[in-house]
């Protein structure tokens, strides 16, 4: 259990080269994206999901502590709530977490740009 209450902890990872032109937040929603679409897709089902990040402005946005001003970034925003209440979880928890301690996520971004 950890320092949260979470009983188990399911992690995904993976990488995936998405283009010329994609800024860091749009990325960083992608990344979201594509977490909760295998969940979804397995059909993962619990009364607690807690979605910790690095990326401080996608962990307020999608909190509702900050508002989603960017036109380019309301898409990523939209699918990634939309694919969120498509889960069956009676609650979920956002937490920002420092680069430092998401070493992980960052080292596979950087995998994914390299190549």
């Amino acid at each position: 259990m950890d320092e949260y209450g979470a009983k188990c902890n399911h992690i995904v990872n993976g990488n995936k080269y998405l283009g010329y032109g994609i800024s860091n937040n749009q990325a960083e929603y992608q990344g979201l994206i594509e977490g909760l679409e295998y969940l979804h897709g397995y059909g993962y089902s619990c009364n607690k999901l807690y979605i910790r990040g690095d990326s401080e402005i996608v962990i307020n946005q999608m909190e509702g502590t900050y508002n989603v001003n960017s036109p380019n970034i309301r898409p990523y925003y939209n699918t990634a709530q939309k694919t969120l209440d498509s889960i069956n979880v009676d609650w979920t928890y956002f937490r920002h977490v420092s680069r430092s301690s998401n070493w992980e996520a960052d080292s596979l971004a950087n995998q994914a740009i390299d190549g």
